[in-house]
């Protein structure tokens, strides 16, 4: 369905997955207990969440000449999404290696790569936005990028959902074109730059900046606010977590798709939340 295509544009990586009873400390050596790769990226991560509720997807991003791309290229077809406006570029596919313990949370070391080397100039063709709602990015690429798509987008009146993560400060050229945001508890602490736990306040400060503004707490669940209204906060599903990786691309995706067919901003929270439960404890 044309009238649901998303363009997200973001990072695309060969992920190492590792289970472990445990992550290591600095300095110690932990005897694993498996490892296997999988398709990842925060880019790759959300069109893979849009494309399992039926929406057209324009997914751009980079990949190298090395035999990680062969798996990157056969994993996005798996998950029937184009390698059309992916581009193959001299040098490394992004990677990233995570280390999840026996809770089911992670720690990640992330290598951009190409993913870097997108190219500026491919936002100005018509036909890469025709029928397009939601451009979605995230913060694994250039910002540069990021700002011209935006503006691109801008144009079109396509809207923007921002993921702001990995976490870093946000350039306000790129704040002010972003209309749906969406961050975690330190991610939110790191853009306001305050250590305080009130997720509320920082919503609603958040949410001067950008109408709409989604603060994900983990297991202490969610707070969200639009512009001039006060925030809300919404329950964490209790969920016996298998594995946490890749939760907030789920989220992402899961929160564009049921907004883009409802424009319902709390609806849109809540069915996310619960799909994203689901994520995590299958």
């Amino acid at each position: 369905m044309s009238s649901k295509t998303v363009l997200v544009l973001g990072s695309l990586h060969y992920d190492l997955y590792i289970e472990s009873s445990k992550i290591p400390e600095i300095g110690e050596t932990v005897l694993g207990k498996k490892w296997y790769p999988k398709l990842g990226g925060k880019g790759a991560n959300q069109a893979v969440a849009l494309s399992k509720e039926k929406i057209d997807i324009n997914f751009i991003s980079a990949v190298g000449n090395d035999d990680f791309s062969k798996y990157l290229i056969q994993e996005l077809e798996n998950n029937n999404i184009s390698d059309k406006h992916l581009i193959k570029i001299n040098g490394n596919s992004g990677m990233s290696i995570a280390i999840s313990n026996e809770s089911g949370n992670y720690s990640a070391v992330v290598i951009s790569g190409v993913n870097y080397k997108i190219p500026e100039n491919i936002f100005s063709n018509d036909n890469l936005w025709k029928d397009c709602s939601f451009l979605m990015i995230q913060n694994e690429i250039k910002e540069e990028i990021n700002i011209i798509a935006a503006k691109e987008a801008k144009k079109r009146g396509v809207r923007i959902f921002l993921n702001a993560a990995p976490a870093k400060k946000i350039n306000n050229n790129l704040f002010e074109l972003v209309d749906i945001l969406l961050v975690n508890e330190i991610e939110s602490q790191q853009l306001l730059e305050i250590s305080s736990d009130n997720f509320k306040e920082q919503a609603k400060k958040l949410s001067t900046f950008v109408s709409k503004t989604i603060i994900t707490l983990g297991d202490k669940g969610i707070v969200f606010c639009e512009k001039n209204k006060k925030p809300n906060y919404l329950q964490a599903y209790s969920v016996k977590v298998k594995s946490a990786h890749g939760a907030g691309d789920h989220f992402a995706g899961k929160f564009v798709s049921n907004f883009i067919k409802t424009n319902n901003f709390e609806d849109s929270i809540k069915i996310a939340n619960k799909k994203t439960s689901e994520f995590i404890s299958s």
